[in-house]
């Protein structure tokens, strides 16, 4: 399998920031100024919390929003020393009474209208914002496979916005040398899998172009939808039994369980006939371990673990 590095521009741009940057540029369309590092910020989504948490930002964070799965062990004193958690993306007024000085968001929808708003709306009022580049779809508009070079564009933003480039670069290093140490295992070569996010009339699945097809693709296995142009795909369960997949790869959510999920593939009388459901060929993924954050690596080691695990050979 192979790991993409940040394009030589991008490099180029990182590398000539200044070693106290004063500025964050969000999805290459907005930017915003400081005079010093943010001291009050809020992460949104639990990927954007776990990129300040890795960077040893947690004293800059008065607030965190939304886990989608549980905090790992080794930041979860971190993660409890932070005053406020929110269950939910806050609403605006919320937000505003708090005094924050950066907004940052794991996902696109926390801009939206219905949630805090615009990213430009909050520029207005002088709070910077900042959308981890995952999710910026004048960049990835899901039609060419991603690589994992977002994960490396938010570690060196924000380890040069809140001053800690040398933490970045050490947090940046261990994740490659980790994707590096994978890459010759190569556990799902020869294998076709489909991912079960979630859904039971119609199951969504990984598209062609999301992390999820990218997990995938990382230890070798050939999605069954990657046809299917986007990030997600919504597939037919007959589309699943003619594909017949060798492993089922289970994202594992608070919405949406592991179990949950193998337990209606189970009692279904059609799926449970498949040959990954029968043989129990499942290998489950914690839902941040599948996009491209902090535990990415982690999702790709556990996969490629779990696919030795189940010895498809």
């Amino acid at each position: 399998m192979t790991f993409s590095r940040l394009s030589l521009a991008a490099a180029a741009t990182l590398l000539a920031a200044p070693a106290m940057a004063q500025s964050i540029d969000s999805c290459n369309e907005l930017s915003f100024s400081y005079d010093a590092p943010p001291s009050r910020a809020i992460s949104v989504f639990q990927q954007a919390t776990e990129y300040m948490l890795a960077l040893g930002l947690e004293d800059r964070l008065i607030a965190t929003a939304y886990l989608e799965d549980e905090i790992p062990a080794q930041w979860r004193a971190a993660y409890d020393s932070i005053d406020t958690h929110y269950e939910e993306v806050p609403a605006r007024e919320v937000v505003l009474a708090t005094n924050a000085d950066f907004l940052l968001s794991g996902f696109v929808s926390a801009f939206r209208d219905e949630q805090l708003g615009s990213q430009q709306e909050w520029h207005d009022l002088g709070v910077g914002t900042y959308l981890v580049n995952s999710e910026c779809r004048t960049i990835y508009d899901g039609t060419e496979p991603m690589t994992t070079d977002p994960i490396f564009v938010d570690i060196e933003r924000l380890g040069a916005l809140f001053g800690v480039e040398e933490r970045a670069g050490e947090v940046a290093a261990d994740i490659r040398a980790r994707l590096d140490a994978i890459r010759d295992d190569n556990a799902g070569e020869g294998l076709t899998a489909f991912l079960f996010d979630s859904g039971t009339d119609t199951p969504y699945s990984a598209g062609c172009c999301g992390s999820p097809a990218l997990l995938l693709a990382s230890v070798g296995l050939t999605n069954i939808a990657a046809d299917v142009e986007g990030r997600w795909a919504e597939l037919a369960w007959e589309a699943v039994v003619v594909a017949d997949p060798d492993v089922i790869v289970i994202n594992d959510a608070v919405w949406s369980t592991a179990q949950e999920k193998i337990d209606y593939m189970e009692a279904d009388p059609v799926l449970s006939q498949l040959r990954a459901v029968k043989d129990q060929n499942y290998v489950s993924v914690p839902f941040s371990e599948t996009i491209l954050g902090m535990r990415f690596v982690d999702g790709v080691e556990r996969l490629s673990a779990g696919l030795d695990a189940l010895d498809l050979d």
